[in-house]
C-alpha cells in the first residue's frame, strides 16, 4: 500500500520553498505520495477539515513546518504519526522553554532573562552585561532577534511590539559575533554541519543573507545531539551553537528547519535522510 503524506505549511502552494519541495521530490522517489497542506487554505467545519474546498482525508503521517493556531493541530489528528510530535513541537518552538529545559556537558547555556521590555536596562545588565540580546520567544529566521545597547533601545522594543510581550534577554557572546554553526540530527545522530557567517551583522542567519561554508563534526557535537534528543524527542531538528572559548554556547535548537543551506554547504541529501527515517517507521512495524 503506498504511504501517504502532508507538508503542513502556510500555504497549499509553496513553489519558491526549497524545503518543501526536497522532501515532495525525495518522497516520489521513494514511493510516498507527500502533499503539501496550507493552514491558510484549510479550514475547521463541524463535517472535518476542508482544503479549498474539498474534504481533508486521513494519512499515515504529517511533517510539521508550521508554528501557529489550533488548525495545524486538527491536521496532526488525521495522521498517525506526526514529525515532529505534535507535542514536542509546540513546547520547544519557545526559545525559553529551550534555555530552561536543555542541557549537555558539551555547551555552555548563556545566562539569560525571561521579561518585558518595560524592565530596567541597568537591572538587566547588571545580570547579563551589555550589550545584550533580546530573542522573541517563537521567532525565526533572524527576526525579533536585536542587540539592546541602552535604555532606549528597550524603549524600541516597546513601541513596537507593545508592553506585554516577553522576551528572552541573554548576555552576548563577542566570540561568535556574525557566526555561529548549525548541525542538522536526526533522532539524535548528527547528518551534517555548517558554519554560518554574515556580512557586518551580528546574527548569522541564512535568511538574512549570511554565507554558508562545511564544518567538521565533532564529538561534542555528537553529544549535542543525542542529549538534545533524550531530553525532547525531537526527530529533525538543527541545532545552533556561537563559538565560545572553551566550549560552545547553546544558542537555539530549530524544530523546523530549512535544509538548503546546510544541504549546500555539506552535500548531503538531508531530504532523503527524513523520508528515509518516516519511511523506516512504517516498514518496521
Amino acid at each position: 500500500m503506498e504511504l501517504k503524506g502532508y507538508i503542513i505549511e502556510k500555504y497549499n502552494n509553496m513553489s519558491n520553498a526549497y524545503t518543501c519541495n526536497r522532501l515532495v521530490e525525495e518522497a516520489c522517489r521513494q514511493g510516498i505520495d507527500l502533499r503539501i497542506i496550507g493552514i491558510h487554505d484549510t479550514m475547521a467545519t463541524p463535517e472535518g477539515l476542508v482544503n479549498r474546498g474539498e474534504l481533508v482525508e486521513k494519512r499515515d503521517f504529517v511533517i510539521n513546518r508550521y508554528k501557529w493556531g489550533k488548525v495545524k493541530d486538527e491536521i496532526n489528528h488525521l495522521a498517525s504519526k506526526c514529525y515532529n510530535p505534535l507535542d514536542a513541537y509546540d513546547a520547544y518552538i519557545n526559545k525559553y522553554l529551550q534555555v530552561k529545559k536543555l542541557k549537555s556537558s558539551c555547551f555552555v547555556m548563556p545566562k539569560y532573562i525571561l521579561g518585558s521590555a518595560l524592565l530596567s536596562f541597568d537591572e538587566i545588565a547588571g545580570y547579563l552585561g551589555t550589550p545584550i540580546v533580546a530573542k522573541g520567544l517563537e521567532s525565526s529566521m533572524g527576526e525579533e532577534i536585536f542587540l539592546v545597547k541602552c535604555g532606549a533601545d528597550l524603549e524600541l522594543l516597546v513601541q513596537r511590539y507593545g508592553s506585554d510581550k516577553e522576551w528572552l534577554f541573554e548576555e552576548y557572546i563577542s566570540t561568535s559575533y556574525g557566526r555561529d554553526m548549525r548541525f542538522y540530527s536526526i533522532r539524535g545522530n548528527v547528518i551534517a554541519c555548517m558554519q554560518r557567517r554574515s556580512n557586518g551583522d551580528f546574527r548569522a542567519n541564512v535568511a538574512m543573507g549570511a554565507s554558508v561554508e562545511p564544518y567538521e563534526i565533532t564529538d561534542g557535537m555528537k553529544t549535542i545531539a543525542k542529549d538534545i534528543y533524550l531530553q525532547t524527542g525531537l526527530d529533525f531538528l538543527g541545532i545552533d551553537l556561537m563559538f565560545g572559548t572553551d566550549k560552545p554556547y547553546f544558542c537555539e535548537i530549530n524544530v523546523m528547519p530549512g535544509i538548503e543551506g546546510i544541504e549546500m554547504a555539506s552535500g548531503k541529501n538531508i531530504a532523503e535522510g527524513i523520508i528515509k527515517t518516516i519511511k523506516g517507521d512504517f516498514e518496521n512495524e
